[in-house]
């Protein structure tokens, strides 16, 4: 399946859920940053650092009971990591996925307009682009490595926020890990190097 299709499926589906559920759901939009490094077997020793990315998307919640929710998502996020070297300056590895998350929320019984929640789920993620990407000497060419980079990511959220209640709609804030549990690269290669993702999103919910 094309990139394009996989992506025209994936929404489709969220609108079949949406209408399906249209009597007690809320949807909305939400966006911040990534903190993202990479972790496994092969990754101790190198050096790698954390690079910053940005993350947005839509989401859609509906309550199962009183204070359970189930919440899937579709975000835009960028992942990967840094590297340097004297020589050879700092390098970094650029992913962007399109990811779904699908959340298992407990919200805290309180009173009041402020609700915490906590959270925990899967995530699906399908690679858009992956490059490495130079910066010494004025350079800014990537290396690109669609032919190494697995097009699919597999691994769990954990996490928690707080919603703000408005007349209309609420703020959200949410601050989550997402740990990758698949190696990054094609299997044939035999690299074990995955995802490890921490994000600040702030949003508002109608």
């Amino acid at each position: 399946m094309s990139k394009r299709m996989t992506i025209l499926f994936i929404f489709a589906l969220l609108v079949t859920i949406s209408t399906t559920y249209a009597q007690g759901i809320t949807g909305g939009l939400k966006a911040g940053m990534n903190i993202a490094n990479v972790h496994g077997d092969d990754v101790e020793g190198i050096g790698y650092e954390s690079k910053m990315g940005f993350c947005a998307g839509g989401f859609i919640t509906f309550k199962v009971a009183n204070i359970v929710a189930i919440q899937p998502e579709v975000l835009y996020t960028q992942k990967g990591t840094k590297w340097e070297e004297w020589y050879m300056g700092t390098w970094s590895l650029n992913l962007n996925y399109l990811e779904i998350p699908v959340l298992f929320k407990v919200i805290m019984p309180v009173q009041g307009m402020i609700k915490p929640h906590l959270f925990v789920g899967p995530y699906f993620a399908y690679n858009l682009t992956a490059k490495w990407k130079p910066e010494y000497n004025g350079q800014s060419d990537g290396v690109n490595l669609d032919a190494v980079v697995k097009d699919t990511d597999f691994g769990a959220v954990f996490g928690g926020g707080i919603d703000f209640s408005l007349p209309a709609g609420k703020i959200v804030f949410d601050a989550r890990y997402s740990l990758g549990l698949t190696t990054t690269y094609e299997e044939g290669l035999d690299v074990d190097v995955k995802n490890s993702v921490f994000s600040f999103m702030l949003g508002y919910a109608f």
